[in-house]
C-alpha cells in the first residue's frame, strides 16, 4: 500500500461567523471538502448477491478447506515485543486467520556514504550496503532479523499464519528503490531487469528462507506459521518517485521477473506457497487505466505462472479515484479470472478512507460509506467464489503514546471499534461455509490431512489449467458498475 493518501482536516463545511462582544470574528478557514469520488451519494445500497454454483480452487489447512478473513500490519517487524503481542492478541479475538507483513527493511551504508531512503525504523533494519564487499549485507541480532524471529514465533504460538513479503514497490521501508541506489541505476523498472539487482534480491531471499529462528530453532523454510512467501508488495514499473521512467516499461519484464523469482523460491522451499503480491491490474485493452497495463502489470499472466500458487489483488477506491461502485466489478473480474486460471484468489488489501477523532478514534466522517462498501466487497468476493479477504490494516496499542496506534492513513482498524466489529462478523460468516470451501468439502484426498503447511488444490473436477469462463450470477447493480471512474 502507498502512503501518499488523501488527508484533510475538518470536514464540517464552510467557516461560520462567530458573534463576539461588539464585533464579528471569522473562524479559521476549514479544510477543503473531500474529493468528488468520495461522495457517498448513490453508494449506500447493499447488494443482494446470490452464491455462485461454480467451484473454485481452494486452500487446504489442517486437512480442511480453508477460507478466511485476514489482515495486514506494517509495523510488527520493528516495534517492541509488547506491541507485537498486542496485535497478535487481537487476531483470535476477531477470528482472523492470516496476517501479511513486511519481511524487509533495507538501508544504504552504515557510514552514510550510500544513501538510505526509508528503510531504518527505530534503529531496526535487515539489509544494508557493505562498501568493502561491494554488495548488500545482513543485520543479525536484536535490532535485525531477530525481530522477524519474534513475529514468526508469536504467530506460531497464537495459531496465526503469516504472508511474508520480500520487497516493496514503494520507497517506504527501503524496497526496490534502495536496490537501485546500491547499484547506481536510474529507472525503477530496472529492478526487474538488472542482473546485479536480481542477484542481490535472490541472495536476500535465500538468506531469509534458510534462516533458523533464534528463539525456537525452527527453520523458516520448515515453519508452518508461514502461509506463503510473496515476491513484492504491489510491484509496478513506477512508484511516483524520482526513478519513474516508463520508457522501458513493459508487462513482460515484470512477468519474466516473477517467473524467474518464483522458480528460485521453489528451489529453496518446497513447503510454502508463493504469490506475486500484485494489485491485480489487467492488460486486456479495457478502457479504464486499471485494464491497460500501463504500469507494467498483467494480472492474468502473473497468476498463470507455473510457480505462482494463488492470485492477489487490492482495492482502494479512494487512492485510485474511482469511487466505491468501481470495486464491485473489480471483484467480479478477479474472481472470474482466478476461476478461469484454476487457482485461488485473495482480496489481499482493501479499504475506504474515514476521518476519526485523533484522541477517541471515533469515526467522524465516512462510516456509512465504509460500512456499505465493506459489506458489498466481502459478499461479492466470497459468494462469487473468492477464497480470502484481508483488510488494511489491524493495529492496537502504541508504546510511546500509551494509547491506540494512530490512524495515520484513514484505513486503520481496531478490535472493538465499529469497523473491527463489522469485520469480525464477516470472519465468522465466511469460513467453511463460503462457496469456495463448501464445494471443496468432499474433494479432499486422504493425503491432505498429513501436511502442517497450507497448500491449494484446483477446482473440484478439473486440473489447474486455464478453462472456459464459468457462468457466475451477477446482480443488476454489479452489471451496471462501469470501469470508468465515478469522479
Amino acid at each position: 500500500m502507498r502512503q501518499d493518501l488523501w488527508t484533510s482536516g475538518s470536514l464540517l463545511g464552510l467557516p461560520a461567523l462567530l458573534a463576539t462582544t461588539g464585533c464579528l470574528k471569522l473562524a479559521q478557514p476549514a479544510a477543503p471538502p473531500p474529493p468528488k469520488y468520495m461522495n457517498a451519494s448513490g453508494e449506500l445500497e447493499e447488494l443482494q448477491v446470490a452464491p455462485t454454483d461454480v467451484p473454485s480452487a481452494y486452500f487446504v489447512a489442517d486437512g480442511k478447506p480453508f477460507c478466511f478473513q485476514g489482515t495486514n500490519n506494517y509495523y510488527i517487524n520493528f516495534k517492541s515485543h509488547r506491541m507485537v503481542d498486542d496485535v497478535f492478541k487481537q487476531m483470535p479475538e476477531m477470528n482472523l486467520k492470516v496476517m501479511r507483513t513486511w519481511a524487509f527493511l533495507d538501508i544504504g551504508s552504515l557510514d552514510h556514504a550510500v544513501e538510505s531512503i526509508d528503510g531504518m525504523k527505530e534503529k531496526v533494519y535487515f539489509q544494508y550496503w557493505d562498501p568493502a564487499a561491494g554488495a548488500p549485507a545482513y543485520h543479525e541480532g536484536p535490532d535485525g532479523f531477530e525481530r522477524l524471529d519474534y513475529v514468526l514465533h508469536r504467530a506460531r504460538t497464537t495459531g496465526v499464519r503469516m504472508i511474508m513479503v520480500l520487497t516493496n514497490n514503494w520507497k517506504d521501508f527501503g524496497g526496490m528503490d534502495q536496490y537501485l541506489i546500491w547499484y547506481g541505476l536510474k529507472s525503477h523498472y530496472q529492478f526487474f531487469t538488472d542482473e546485479r539487482v536480481k542477484k542481490a534480491y535472490k541472495d536476500y531471499v535465500a538468506h531469509l528462507i534458510n534462516r533458523v529462528n533464534t528463539i525456537d530453532g525452527t527453520a523458516y523454510r520448515e515453519d508452518p506459521a508461514i502461509f506463503a512467501w510473496e515476491l513484492a508488495n504491489e510491484p509496478r514499473c513506477k512508484n511516483y518517485g524520482r526513478f519513474d521512467d516508463l520508457s522501458g516499461c513493459d508487462p513482460k519484464y515484470l512477468t519474466a521477473w516473477a517467473d524467474e523469482m518464483s522458480a528460485f523460491v521453489r528451489t529453496l522451499d518446497q513447503h510454502h506457497m508463493v504469490a506475486v503480491g500484485d494489485e491485480g491490474f489487467f492488460d486486456d485493452g479495457g478502457k479504464h487505466w486499471t485494464h491497460q497495463g500501463k504500469d507494467g502489470v498483467d494480472h492474468v499472466a502473473l497468476t498463470s505462472l507455473p510457480n505462482i500458487d494463488f492470485a492477489t489483488y487490492h482495492l482502494y477506491p479512494d487512492n485510485w479515484s474511482t469511487g466505491v461502485k468501481f470495486g464491485y466489478q473489480w471483484i467480479v473480474d478477479h474472481v472470474l479470472a482466478a476461476q478461469k486460471i484454476g487457482k485461488p484468489t485473495v482480496l489481499e488489501e482493501y479499504g475506504t478512507i474515514v476521518k476519526s477523532d485523533k484522541k477517541t478514534l471515533e469515526i467522524t466522517y465516512g462510516w456509512e460509506r465504509r460500512k456499505t462498501a465493506y459489506i458489498n466487497f466481502n459478499n461479492l468476493h466470497f459468494l462469487y467464489g473468492g477464497n480470502a479477504a484481508m483488510f488494511w490494516m489491524l493495529a492496537d496499542q502504541d508504546d510511546y503514546l500509551k494509547a491506540l496506534y494512530p490512524d495515520y492513513d484513514g484505513y486503520t482498524v481496531y478490535n472493538g471499534l465499529p469497523t473491527g466489529e463489522l469485520l469480525q462478523q464477516f470472519a465468522a460468516k465466511y469460513g467453511p461455509e463460503a462457496p469456495a470451501c463448501r464445494f471443496a468439502s468432499q474433494d479432499l484426498p486422504p493425503e491432505a490431512n498429513s501436511s502442517p503447511f497450507v497448500t491449494w488444490r484446483p477446482p473440484p473436477g478439473r486440473m489447474a489449467t486455464a478453462g472456459t469462463t464459468p457462468v457466475v450470477p451477477t446482480p443488476a447493480s454489479v452489471e451496471s458498475a462501469s470501469h470508468a471512474p465515478n469522479g
